[in-house]
């Protein structure tokens, strides 16, 4: 049976269906519940929750963590690249899952795990196949939504027709094909490379007289990206940053830039003070159950002047920042790249917010990433 074409995807097509039966019931027969298992990549900050669980079931043969071989981590060996032989000559029904997320590393052990012909998943298939896996509150609980086909169908139907460029549909289909497979020949079929996320050519119109509005700064690395783009060329940075020490991160790595200005606080519809969860190297994510000590402010109540350009990755809330800058976004029509993979319904609910806005904006959507993260949606105010 051949796979769906990138593109032109029905997910009401029955030989569109028929082929997703098909997938599933080959995943299924894996039966990852029962296998013993080596974690490649176990290091990695991203799969943290997954790896823990992962231990405490008892399934896990090895973790191959270069910079730690030689140790254990719950009673099971952490194993260097040399060692990957010998720990599948033990098991011969083991399967390799694949828990790092930059290029380099799963480019590293893609290499290192094809010399052993066994199969090699990602830690999102095994989620799929084992939902609930991970404590509630982790960001890794977003898998868990994707089990639900009608709701992925509903996102691509609802998201279709926002895009009129055809690799924009062709990369709508491969994500809404990676959530239903995790397969990871959908991803490698659009994604573009992790440097080139935000400003790379002919997705945004970029000029030497910017004013940018880095929202979820982190340390300064966009910043930085940006003002490497155009050549130390622009106009003006605001720069925001909710979590205090990415802030100091940020005044220590980019604060002898010109023309910048820091602003500790994070984008929001209104006025607001909330707290933080998470870790800090996952991005901690606002929580607004109870009053924090953290600032919120809508860019619309901000007197920083034009803006030229905003980037939004701001952990989930950028559906609300965006109705915060709704006044500053009609006024002086900026061109936009907003981060749509927090939430499962992010794709739907942010064309939307951005179609609704005045004028018209045309919107690509676009992978940056070798996993299920960093899928971009950047909206281009049309020219005359």
């Amino acid at each position: 049976m051949s796979r769906p074409s990138l593109g032109s995807v029905d997910f009401n097509d029955v030989a569109t269906r028929n082929w997703l039966t098909q997938a599933r019931r080959e995943r299924d027969a894996l039966r990852l519940g029962e296998r013993p298992l080596v974690l490649l990549g176990a290091g990695s900050v991203l799969s943290r929750d997954f790896v823990t669980a992962m231990l405490a079931r008892g399934q896990v043969a090895a973790l191959v963590d270069n910079a730690r071989a030689g140790t254990s981590e719950g009673g099971v060996p952490v194993i260097g690249d040399s060692g990957v032989a010998a720990v599948v000559a033990q098991h011969p029904d083991i399967i390799g899952v694949m828990c790092c997320g930059s290029e380099n590393a799963i480019a590293h052990f893609s290499r290192v795990w094809a010399a052993t012909d066994r199969p090699l998943l990602t830690y999102f298939a095994v989620l799929a196949a084992l939902p609930g896996l991970v404590p509630a509150g982790s960001p890794l609980r977003l898998i868990d939504a994707f089990a639900d086909e009608a709701r992925v169908f509903a996102e691509h139907a609802a998201t279709l027709d926002a895009f009129m460029d055809t690799e924009s549909r062709r990369t709508l289909d491969a994500l809404m094909l990676y959530r239903l497979t995790w397969d990871q020949h959908w991803l490698d079929a659009v994604r573009m490379p992790e440097k080139s996320i935000y400003f790379a050519d002919g997705l945004l119109p970029i000029g030497e007289d910017e004013v940018l509005v880095d929202g979820g700064a982190y340390d300064g690395d966009t910043v930085r990206a940006f003002s490497a783009r155009v050549g130390g060329r622009y106009r003006h940075i605001h720069a925001f940053e909710l979590d205090p020490d990415n802030a100091r991160k940020f005044a220590a790595k980019s604060g002898d830039m010109p023309n910048v200005t820091l602003h500790a606080c994070g984008l929001w519809d209104g006025p607001a003070r909330v707290n933080l969860k998470g870790e800090i190297d996952l991005g901690r994510r606002i929580d607004a159950s109870l009053p924090g000590q953290h600032r919120l402010e809508a860019l619309d109540d901000l007197d920083i002047g034009p803006v030229t350009l905003i980037k939004l990755d701001v952990e989930g809330a950028e559906a609300n920042a965006l109705r915060g800058a709704r006044q500053t976004i009609a006024r002086h029509r900026p061109n936009m790249a907003v981060c749509t993979y927090h939430r499962p319904d992010d794709l739907s609910v942010l064309t939307g917010a951005l179609r609704d806005l005045p004028g018209g904006y045309r919107l690509k959507l676009r992978h940056h990433s070798p996993i299920l993260f960093d899928s971009v949606i950047y909206a281009v105010w049309p020219l005359p």
